[in-house]
């Protein structure tokens, strides 16, 4: 789905089998390149890698580790030539059943916290989605 909306931007995936040489390939053109994404994983891009070049970050998984997370902040902070911003993107789900808070969510909350002991500035928005009983 990345690829069919990206037109010609270069992106590649970065999982734990891919190899140190690859990553740190990966990591030179990502540096140098305008539009390139990188998909990865929290195991393999959330410490010990430094791409300047990056103006955008998503959050898609469920951590709550208040290290990890500003340890991954981190590296779309980190400046360069071509940046005079970044953006964190949190993507979490609210599947809340008669008052429990799901997994997700409580780690959402959590991830808020940080944002706003650091300062952060952040923005919350809410986006419905249809549920399949909705479109019957």
């Amino acid at each position: 789905m990345i690829k069919e909306e990206s037109n010609d931007r270069t992106i590649f995936f970065v999982h734990g089998g891919t190899d140190a040489d690859t990553r740190e390939q990966i990591r030179a053109i990502a540096e140098k390149e305008r539009d390139a994404i990188i998909v990865a994983s929290y195991g393999v891009y959330s410490t010990g890698i430094n791409i300047r070049n990056l103006h955008n970050i998503v959050f898609a998984s469920p951590s709550k580790s208040r290290i990890r997370n500003l340890q991954s902040i981190g590296r779309g902070l980190r400046r360069s030539e071509t940046k005079e911003a970044a953006t964190l993107y949190d993507i979490s789900d609210d599947l809340s059943y008669k008052g429990k808070k799901n997994y997700t969510l409580n780690h959402f909350m959590e991830r808020v916290k940080i944002y706003t002991s650091e300062h952060f500035p952040y923005h919350i928005y809410t986006i419905p989605i249809q549920t399949i009983t909705d479109s019957l």
